[in-house]
């Protein structure tokens, strides 16, 4: 009786660890989801502003980014007159 019990309880605790794991690894992706779309949504309207002032695609380059480079480009778009001094400036950035 008393295995059984330690059988059972064996069994119980499994479930509720793998209970507990699910809702956390559900917890942990919707927050790396939300970041990661954040970063998206950042990309997507740098290329928009990017696009309208510099009249050149710059999606690859973009995509290419990581997500300090994209707020360093953020700032830049306001200070840069071409799409070549904004690289220029984030690959000295990235050497620093």
């Amino acid at each position: 009786m008393g295995e059984a019990r330690y059988r059972y309880g064996l069994e119980d605790s499994f479930e509720e660890g793998m209970k507990e794991g699910i809702i956390k690894g559900k917890a942990e992706g919707k927050v790396e989801g939300k970041i990661e779309g954040r970063i998206e949504g950042e990309r997507q309207l740098l290329h928009r502003l990017m696009e309208a002032k510099y009249q050149e695609d710059c999606t690859a380059w973009l995509q290419s980014l990581t997500e300090d480079q994209l707020h360093i480009v953020s700032s830049l778009i306001l200070k840069c007159d071409t799409l070549e001094a904004v690289k220029k400036q984030v690959h000295t950035a990235d050497t620093m």
